[in-house]
């Protein structure tokens, strides 16, 4: 005899193969429908929205005045909402955006009365392995998920103590058949004897309690108002004598906790597509909308939230409610089916038109944050550096600068600053009018310049700034054209050898020959996985051929281009026609001082059905892959066994991998006793794989793939129907991407890929300084630039430092507090292997130094920092 726990829930997919707004609509009746019915049948005890609170402010947008209703069923705990604001992907959205996520979420579940204490997601494609460590930073040390598990290679029971890389150990609960195991359940015999009881033994047997959960619900259902009558039906007829009873998720989690004795210890990612599709190359499918979400979620962290909070550390009001509407669309795309891009056509544009939503706001609320700052700080002309790191930063900065002058330079006031023109532009000053007692006038404006400027500082203040003068000047060196096929810095050289590159690491003498090529193939999927095409061969590019070359003191960059003959279509592929052309421009830039070569691919697609890679060389032979997740490296076997996998697996269990920005590989060099590696940084390039060689091994990233349905049945590495819908054909052209793309990584060659050098090398390519210009010339660089607002007059110092952490930790981010006007949450992780005591006396000029978690509660103990964690504070400043 076992009680049952049977969880009512809807699934609620706010988009996918329809719309929100076809969302939207059926919301209004059915979410109405659960308010009802909850309001009028005492038996119904709880109901589940899913675990999100955004389709909750979806419902109260459009119905405004159901919101007291639902309140009251929230705060009583009928109906449960949270922790979540969309039912997020954990592996192709950064770490800070599924705290954010969580945060969110619940303070708009706590503000309706009560958010759900549950890490519930119930459809995510596979759980990334910090999870534990992210769920407990929220206070919720619980998880209840179905996809990713598998029973013979990770845990024996459903039940289980999942631990992270970071050192947290939440409760676990897999759904052994998945959220909808109890759906339309009914009160007929033949039901309950073929389909619930049957169902209910498997999950007793990989359970052992003597109580158990089954959720029922599905995808857009509405509440069963005959569930109560339905489940005192099962419990009658019950052969075990089980009861069966409506239950809440927390009610399970409690009987979880007080019968967690003899649980078993997990470590690691859920990620096997052993019972469910997990979709393991969703990371390639439309790479515009995650390229995209990456550049935003950069912008928002590393410049945005960093100048708000030094804007509000010096007394100016900044509105931050922008910062929310901003962070809130991006949310709404990083839902499973949202970023992993497997929608409709007209779904995707959402998407899109979203994160341009959210990206103009964040560049407009920028732009006049800098500009309210540099109105206190700079007279006409100078230049302001920000540094959003946590130390203090020499090294180049790129500069965008306007002057009259032909030729200029920055300086410090002393020191005229080694100074290199990238670009210098002319540009036609226009007309202007003016109004005289005649009426308008026009008036020719000179022209004047516009500057990209490589400018070498020396301790630009850490997470501040310091301005300069620009000035007419003859010092600054200009980068110029050049006929040779090599380019060089003080630590690397590249060159073009036969139609190949060539990397040599000058201090090691290491050499990498035929360092990139392109693979290109059939693509006989759909929006969801790439799939070979049985019987064709991956075509790989042949020489490279030299464009142009530009050199300069500080900056050397050569652009070389691919040309692949391939077939326009899988029509094209089946007849062996090779009636299309693949081009790549590759601009390589190599930066004085700095170890990184920077990789820059451009194409115009033109081709339907495929998938492209870039092939790195190495000169490394491994058998683990190590990749970035949140504040820890993930690390996974190389070329794993996949023979006679179609009788385990729901899909091909193959060895791509996503990343949350980095990958590298690593070997022991056993005559040295040294290991050497090599390290790639990726701008929104989630997907690799390791190809193994027979002398070196290469990373493979992906670049993109091109689909042309949403769904398809009996793919060669996904036999059986199609993922999602899979009663009807969804087209999806826009998948195809036929349009121009960027893509962007940088490389390294090091002695090690331990955790804190991977993470020192992604600080140095992807959170540089950036700089802005007081002036009067160009008021369109940025869009905000032109309209006058008024800002207050405060006395503001030219060289600016928030605070100044000189220890072995890292910047994940500092945003605005949700609780205090002015305090900002900073949060920094540990990437080395020991605990770090977090040193608090560069915080002693601020009023409040507390030690939070992720949800801003206030946190006793020491400031101790464990390997693969973090450490939130929240400071208040003295204004």
């Amino acid at each position: 005899m076992a009680k049952v726990h049977v969880i009512p829930h809807t699934h609620w997919d706010r988009e996918w193969y329809f719309t929100q707004q076809d969302s939207d609509v059926l919301a209004t009746y059915n979410f109405t429908k659960v308010i009802e019915t909850l309001e009028n049948q005492p038996s119904y005890s709880c109901y589940h929205l899913d675990g999100q609170s955004a389709i909750v402010e979806d419902y109260l947008k459009v119905l405004p005045h159901m919101r007291e209703r639902l309140a009251k069923l929230v705060t009583g705990k009928k109906l449960y909402i949270g922790p979540w604001y969309t039912q997020t992907d954990t592996y192709n959205v950064a770490g800070e955006s599924i705290i954010r996520n969580l945060k969110y979420g619940m303070h708009i579940a706590e503000e309706l009365g009560y958010s759900m204490k549950v890490g519930y997601l119930p459809d995510t494609f596979g759980h990334n392995a910090q999870m534990p460590t992210l769920f407990k930073g929220m206070g919720i040390d619980n998880i209840v998920f179905w996809r990713g598990i598998d029973y013979d290679d990770q845990v024996e029971k459903s039940h289980f103590f999942w631990q992270s890389v970071g050192g947290d150990q939440i409760y676990a609960y897999n759904l052994v058949h998945g959220y909808g195991a109890a759906k339309n359940i009914v009160p007929e015999p033949e039901h309950l004897d073929k389909k619930i009881f049957p169902m209910i033994e498997k999950i007793k047997s990989l359970s052992g309690l003597d109580e158990v959960l089954i959720p029922s619900g599905g995808d857009q259902v509405n509440i069963d108002p005959n569930l109560p009558a339905t489940l005192a039906a099962a419990t009658e007829r019950s052969p075990q004598g089980d009861v069966y009873a409506i239950s809440s998720m927390e009610s399970f989690v409690d009987f979880l906790r007080a019968n967690s004795a003899d649980f078993e210890t997990y470590r690691g990612e859920f990620k096997a597509p052993r019972y469910t599709r997990i979709h393991k190359t969703i990371g390639s499918v439309r790479y515009d909308i995650k390229k995209l979400n990456f550049e935003i979620e950069q912008f928002l962290m590393k410049k945005l939230e960093v100048v708000i909070a030094i804007a509000k550390a010096q007394g100016m009001t900044v509105h931050t409610e922008l910062v929310d509407i901003a962070w809130k669309k991006m949310l709404e795309c990083h839902a499973h089916d949202s970023m992993g891009g497997c929608n409709s056509d007209a779904t995707n544009a959402d998407i899109m038109h979203r994160l341009k939503q959210a990206e103009e706001i964040c560049h407009g609320l920028y732009n006049l944050v800098v500009k309210e700052i540099a109105t206190n700080t700079c007279d006409d002309n100078e230049v302001m550096i920000f540094n959003g790191q946590i130390k203090p930063y020499s090294g180049l900065v790129n500069v965008v600068a306007f002057s009259k002058y032909e030729r200029v330079a920055l300086s410090d006031g002393q020191t005229v600053l080694k100074s290199e023109v990238i670009q210098r532009e002319t540009l036609d000053g226009g007309r202007v009018i003016e109004v005289t007692k005649d009426g308008e006038k026009e008036v020719a404006v000179p022209p004047y310049y516009r500057f990209e400027l490589n400018v070498e500082v020396e301790a630009l203040p850490a997470m501040g700034y310091q301005v300069f003068q620009l000035q007419e000047c003859n010092a600054a060196s200009q980068m110029s054209a050049g006929e040779q096929s090599t380019i060089e810095n003080s630590m690397l050289t590249l060159s073009l050898v036969e139609g190949q590159l060539q990397l040599e690491d000058k201090h090691s003498g290491r050499v990498i020959s035929q360092l990139l090529s392109f693979e290109e193939q059939a693509d006989d999927g759909d929006s969801y996985d790439f799939s070979p095409l049985e019987g064709d061969t991956p075509i790989l590019s042949g020489e490279l051929s030299w464009l142009t070359t530009e050199v300069g003191e500080l900056q050397q960059s050569m652009t070389v281009r691919a040309v692949l003959a391939v077939p326009a279509d899988l029509q094209a592929r089946a007849e062996c026609e090779k009636n299309a052309e693949a081009s790549f421009d590759i601009t390589l830039t190599l930066l004085s001082g700095n170890r990184q070569l920077q990789v820059e691919i451009e194409t115009v697609n033109q081709v339907a059905d495929h998938r492209v890679r870039v092939l790195i060389n190495s000169d490394l032979q491994t058998d683990q892959s190590i990749s970035t997740q949140p504040f820890a490296l993930m690390t996974r076997p190389v070329a794993p066994s996949i023979e006679g996998w179609r009788e385990t697996y729901r899909e091909c269990p193959i060895d791509i991998e996503t990343t949350d920005g980095a990958v590298a590989i690593a070997e022991q060099d056993k005559a040295h006793s040294h290991t050497k590696a090599m390290v790639i940084n990726g701008r929104g390039l989630k997907e690799f794989q390791i190809l193994k060689g027979e002398h070196s091994d290469k990373i493979a990233l992906t670049l993109f793939k091109a689909t042309g349905r949403l769904g398809k049945d009996d793919l060669l590495w996904r036999p059986g129907r199609a993922s999602g819908i899979n009663n009807t054909v969804v087209y999806t052209p826009d998948a195809q991407l036929q349009q121009s793309m960027v893509f962007s990584f940088s490389l390294a060659l090091t002695t090690d890929a331990d955790h804190a050098t991977v993470r020192k090398l992604e600080r140095e390519y992807l959170d540089t300084p950036f700089s802005y210009q007081k002036q009067s010339l160009n008021s369109f660089e940025n869009r905000l630039e032109r309209f006058q607002v008024c800002f207050e007059q405060r006395d503001s110092k030219k060289h600016y430092s928030l605070f100044d952490i000189d220890q072995a930790l890292e910047l994940s981010s500092i945003g605005h507090s949700f609780y205090k006007e002015n305090a900002v949450i900073v949060r920094v992780f540990n990437a080395t292997e020991c605990e770090q005591q977090l040193d608090i006396t560069p915080f002693a000029h601020f009023a409040a130094v507390e030690r939070v978690n992720y949800r801003e509660q206030v946190q006793d103990g020491d400031w101790a920092v464990q390997p693969n964690n973090t450490i939130d504070l929240r400071l208040t400043f003295k204004i």
